[in-house]
Parts: C-alpha cells; structure tokens; sequence
C-alpha cells in the first residue's frame, strides 16, 4: 500500500479513535447517572437504559480495539496486507473501512464461518 495513502488511512483512524474516546466520556456519564437515579418510575425502564449503555460501551471499545491494531499494522508497515490469505485489502474496502484487517473475501468466509 502507498504510504501516502496509509498515513492518510491512520490519521482518519486517530481521529475516529479521540471521537470514541469522547463518546465513551459520555457514556460513562450517562451510565453514572442512571445508577445514581433510584427514582425511575419504571424498574424495567431504567435497566433497558443500563443494558442500552453497556451494549454501547462493549461496542466502541471493541472498535477502539480493532483501530489499535489497524495502526500497529501502519506502525510494523504490514498496513493493507490481509491478516488471512497476505493479499493486498482493495483500496475501496479500505476506504470504506479503514481498520479492515482482512480482504473483503476473506472477511466474507470469516462471517460465514461465524454464523454457521
């Protein structure tokens, strides 16, 4: 992959990472909030909210997680290799997600494989 591009690519996942980052302040506000408020007129409310946040929490850290390793794979210069088959990922599934760590065939078997 050019470099140009996957510095491109790494600067657009820094900043996705400091937005998450923010989302996750929030959220662990809200979550604070929801335990410090026993007044819900609604017992299965207030545990809907709960599970709402923790399911958001889970979500972004394990995006979080997957932008870590997309930017160790620019810093180690294997950035755009397919982590399964070793594959240049298509530019356009790059684009549209920068953090890929496989090729859209390989990621498509992945998923396959997963729902069986």
């Amino acid at each position: 992959m050019e470099i140009v591009k996957a510095r491109a690519l790494a600067a657009r996942l820094s900043r996705r990472k400091q937005q998450i980052a923010v989302t996750l302040s929030h959220l662990e506000s809200e979550r604070s909030e929801v335990e410090k408020n026993t007044e819900w007129k609604d017992a299965w409310a207030r545990q809907r909210r709960k599970s709402l946040l923790n399911y958001l929490n889970r979500w972004y850290a394990k995006e979080i997680n997957e932008i870590n390793r997309a930017l160790e794979r620019v810093s180690k210069d294997n950035y755009g290799a397919c982590a399964s088959c070793n594959c240049a990922i298509e530019a356009d599934w790059l684009e549209t997600f920068p953090e890929a760590e496989y090729c859209r065939t390989c990621q498509q078997m992945i998923e396959r494989m997963e729902r069986s």
